[in-house]
């Protein structure tokens, strides 16, 4: 492709023609000469977030939308409107162009939100494609990562490693199967992609929840670390607690990667008063969420994260899944 702006015909059938779902409240969206989306809104609190996504190719446009909206849906909001800033290298083909904003438009589409506006373009600036993806959503209340207290109980969804046992069965199945995994594994763990969304527990528990994190890079423990220190206090994890998918465990295992601390899309962190916590437990089996008690909150000591072998002084944890590239 060329370097600059997509030919108008390219915005035209891949761009402006997927935009997610309906949204009356979208008063301007992508078209033509206009520099930004325009929304009516009437709700006290407005969340945005941004978030690149540099760790897939295969599976770019639909984590793009859904890493970004679990961020959101963490704070207790529903995202609404989306805005992805695409970047292709010269060697891109249109094929690259239509997967990824097929794969944004099917996820925008099952989450209800709207593609408002945006930016596509070809440069040599990187040497894969990357997208950078924004959300909109507004709300009557929010939730932050800061708010766990002690006494709270510490509730996990899903498995670890979710994120990173999807990608790792898409962009380098081949190097895996080189390593011995069979397929079936490889096609199992390829469909977790299916499960790295947390809007719908997210949304679910909100109103139980003193603080929830999406964990992404550096995983479970990195993501509870991060809670442990916007809180100011300590989280103790029963790391035999924390559920690792087999498929998951496995590939991780083929390539040297931990499973506690790396990618980790799909598993929601929800720190909740203890005597609220099976509601919250109820609430997520009852709509089919695997979901477990991992940890307490205490008053803050000297590491951030502790339990069993695992003691975390810093919420910065080094992700080695991006050292494969």
């Amino acid at each position: 492709m060329r370097v600059g702006k997509l030919p108008l015909e390219l915005v035209e059938r891949y761009i402006w023609s997927r935009t997610g779902s309906y949204d009356p409240s979208v008063l301007l969206g992508p078209s033509l000469g206009e520099d930004a989306a325009i929304i009516r809104t009437r709700g006290p609190y407005i969340a945005t977030h941004t978030d690149p996504i540099s760790g897939s190719v295969e599976l770019l446009g639909w984590l793009a939308v859904h890493v970004v909206s679990n961020d959101l849906a963490t704070r207790g909001i529903r995202p609404r409107w989306l805005l992805p800033t695409i970047f292709l290298p010269p060697s891109s083909s249109e094929e690259v162009l239509d997967k990824i904003t097929r794969q944004m438009d099917a996820a925008a589409r099952e989450l209800g939100a709207a593609i408002v506006g945006g930016h596509t373009e070809v440069t040599t600036a990187v040497e894969r494609p990357l997208v950078v993806m924004a959300a909109i959503g507004e709300g009557d209340r929010y939730v932050s990562t800061g708010g766990a207290r002690p006494g709270d109980l510490i509730i996990m969804t899903k498995s670890a490693a979710m994120e990173a046992a999807a990608i790792l069965a898409t962009d380098f199945r081949d190097r895996l199967k080189a390593l011995g995994i069979a397929d079936d594994v490889l096609e199992r763990a390829a469909g977790f992609i299916r499960r790295v969304s947390v809007v719908k527990e997210a949304l679910l528990i909100a109103d139980l929840a003193d603080a929830m994190h999406d964990p992404t890079e550096g995983g479970v423990l990195a993501g509870l670390a991060e809670m442990a220190y916007a809180s100011g206090a300590t989280i103790r994890v029963d790391p035999g607690s924390v559920k690792v998918y087999e498929e998951a465990a496995l590939l991780c295992s083929a390539v040297g990667l931990d499973p506690l601390f790396t990618l980790s899309s799909g598993a929601l962190l929800a720190a909740v008063p203890r005597d609220k916590a099976d509601e919250a437990l109820r609430r997520l089996r009852g709509a089919g969420v695997e979901a477990s008690i991992i940890g307490e909150v205490v008053p803050r000591e000297q590491h951030l994260v502790i339990g069993g072998s695992i003691a975390l002084d810093t919420p910065y944890v080094r992700d080695r899944f991006f050292e494969l590239f």
